[in-house]
């Protein structure tokens, strides 16, 4: 047997113990002890559903799926969320410094829609982890992480360079990644994992209008003084400024996905195993923020957040911050944890990335049900 035939063999072996490992629920729900199905979300706003109300998560409608098609009605599932607004995969150093200089715990949990970047999806997992008698019970761990680590704005910044942006990519989509995929399957042994990607914030297909009144409202520029950046000349300039932003909005997407499938590729050959599952966004250019079909929030008729939660989020925002010693966006943190569900997955954006998910679990799950009745 050549060199490759034999690592091709040794590999076949791993994979099919690794499913055999995997399917130890499947195979005690057959052997007539029923367990629940355990899962876990964990991550920032993206897979928590910003501006969403629990039905309408895509979490939600997986875990619905789950129930119905996988576990059954005699198994059930069991649920469990972390993630939040504005996570982190990890808190940087000069941010615990100042929280901690401030007097804030960085592991505290706040209300979920509140952007914050603690608790990290690092420290989520571990919470996590103690709440489990045994953490190889956990099937399914689905997260998404990254983008507030690159900060958002800069996956549209047309004036930040382009090799920066590369690195920072780099750093926390692969890096970072790899290092939180590999603490999280050691945490969750048996556990399947899908990482969620992310999505064209902006095209050439989006409403610049749309776009400029965003940022009018993040500022708080005066309505009577909108006109300057909506005239004729103005709009001009705004749609060579659209062009540059969809652009670097496209090399985000595109670097972000070989960039996270690159630490998914490391972590499953260091596993022997295919544990972990990419799910690619179903948002495209033709549907991102401001376009004619979007299938992400954007802003009413009166320039407010057209979301599930917008009411709730004028009340909680201000409670929440006043806790705070340490300002996350400085004095426009309340403002931006207002603002903080435009561009995020609207109701029928959730049902997109639901479908992708199924889509990608499917014939995972149908493996280990294959096995556990073999």
């Amino acid at each position: 047997m050549n060199e490759y035939s034999r690592r091709q063999f040794l590999q076949s072996i791993g994979a099919a113990a690794g499913l055999l490992v995997a399917g130890r629920h499947f195979t005690t729900f057959a052997a007539g002890k029923p367990s629940p199905f355990e899962m876990l979300v964990v991550g920032d706003s993206h897979i928590s559903g910003q501006g969403l109300k629990e039905q309408n998560k895509f979490y939600y409608l997986v875990k619905e799926w789950v129930k119905t098609d996988i576990a059954g009605p005699q198994r059930g599932v069991n649920m469990k969320v972390k993630a939040h607004s504005g996570s982190r995969l990890e808190l940087h150093p000069e941010e615990i410094e100042k929280m901690r200089e401030a007097g804030d715990d960085p592991n505290q949990f706040h209300h979920p829609e509140a952007n914050l970047s603690q608790p990290s999806v690092r420290t989520q997992i571990d919470f996590a982890r103690g709440e489990y008698d045994d953490p190889g019970t956990v099937d399914l761990v689905m997260l998404s992480g990254g983008i507030t680590d690159v900060l958002v704005a800069n996956t549209v910044n047309p004036f930040l360079a382009k090799e920066k942006l590369k690195v920072l990519i780099h750093k926390y989509c692969n890096e970072e990644m790899h290092r939180l995929l590999d603490h999280a399957t050691q945490t969750f042994p048996n556990a399947q994992f899908a990482v969620i990607g992310y999505f064209p914030i902006i095209s050439t297909a989006s409403d610049m209008n749309q776009v400029a009144r965003y940022f009018f409202k993040t500022v708080k520029f005066p309505h009577p003084l909108h006109f300057t950046m909506t005239n004729g000349m103005s709009r001009q300039l705004l749609k060579v400024l659209r062009k540059r932003m969809a652009m670097r909005s496209r090399f985000w997407v595109s670097e972000s996905n070989r960039e996270i499938r690159s630490a998914i590729a490391a972590v499953n050959t260091k596993l022997g195993q295919p544990r972990i599952t990419f799910v690619e966004s179903p948002i495209t250019e033709q549907t991102c923020f401001g376009t004619r079909n979007s299938l992400l929030w954007g802003t009413d008729d009166d320039n407010f957040p057209a979301d599930e939660r917008y009411a709730e989020r004028r009340t909680m925002c201000p409670e929440v911050f006043s806790e705070l010693k340490y300002r996350h966006y400085g004095k426009m943190s309340v403002r931006m944890c207002e603002l903080a569900a435009v561009g995020h997955p609207n109701v029928e954006g959730a049902k997109a990335f639901a479908e992708a998910i199924k889509n990608k679990l499917r014939p995972v799950f149908d493996s280990r049900r294959w096995v556990a009745s073999s």
